[in-house]
């Protein structure tokens, strides 16, 4: 009787569109997956750096509050949306690195001595977040850079000089998006090494990569210092290029250079 009374009372269109509705609601579902699957799909820039590094040693309790510090920071940063014209900044998502926000007490430089403080090693992120940037267009538009160079090239995969220190509330990391697409932050711990990737809404008309210019060890006042200059290419699709000037780096060598006393070891420049 009832579906009597409904037939009488809603017109056919209408129950034709009610019969239908579920089916369309799959529908929509599917086309929007298939669309968040096709933006994820263009990664822009990804890289793997080890939490561990073999000439690298602290004490194993700043280690493992390196390694709080870095999984605290994925949980602020991973899935970080920035989109056109927006300004990342580093004190503003991750904030003051307080142990009552799950921060730990980790390894700190504070000029040329390495010491305990709040949030230590988080630099490890700051660090992987400059690569991405740089290779996604980003704009730097604040970045400090590192007073020493703690390891060789042994175990360095990118250029000397591609770190950023971050220090709150004074020393930021501000990065403005004018890639002109949306970009999404991910980040993860596998395999013992911290995962970081940008991924585009759409694929970007170009691709950028570091340049290393000048590179050279220097032996000044007892000390041995390593000297680089980074530079930013960009290569569009229409097949031209143009570079940008990023930095020079000087910063005091934490570890024996293998150079004779008084004289500088050169390697090749133009490292990519």
């Amino acid at each position: 009787m009832l579906r009597r009374l409904v037939r009488r009372i809603v017109p056919v269109p209408v129950r034709v569109a009610l019969l239908q509705w579920p089916s369309m609601l799959s529908l929509l579902k599917l086309e929007r997956l298939a669309s968040d699957g096709a933006r994820r799909d263009h990664v822009v820039v990804s890289r793997s750096t080890p939490l561990r590094r073999e000439r690298l040693t602290y004490d194993e309790s700043l280690q493992r509050a390196k390694e709080q510090n870095v999984a605290r920071a994925i949980t602020l940063l991973d899935g970080l949306t920035i989109r056109p014209g927006d300004l990342f900044s580093w004190h503003r998502h991750v904030g003051p690195p307080l142990r009552l926000r799950g921060f730990a007490a980790g390894p700190e430089l504070h000029g040329d001595q390495l010491e305990s403080g709040d949030g230590g090693g988080l630099c490890q992120v700051a660090n992987l977040l400059f690569y991405l940037a740089v290779h996604a267009g980003l704009e730097v538009v604040e970045r400090h850079r590192h007073a020493l160079d703690l390891f060789p090239d042994d175990s360095r995969t990118v250029p000397f000089g591609c770190g950023a220190t971050v220090f709150f509330p004074k020393k930021d990391l501000r990065l403005l998006n004018t890639s002109g697409s949306t970009l999404t932050l991910r980040l993860s711990i596998a395999s013992g090494a911290l995962q970081g990737s940008l991924h585009s809404t759409f694929p970007l008309p170009f691709r950028c990569e570091l340049i290393e210019r000048d590179h050279r060890f220097e032996h000044r006042d007892g000390a041995v210092f390593r000297h680089n200059r980074l530079f930013r290419r960009w290569n569009f699709e229409d097949g031209t290029t143009r570079e940008e000037w990023l930095a020079d780096h000087d910063a005091r060598v934490a570890y024996t250079v293998a150079a004779p006393s008084g004289q500088s070891q050169q390697v090749p420049a133009d490292r990519h």
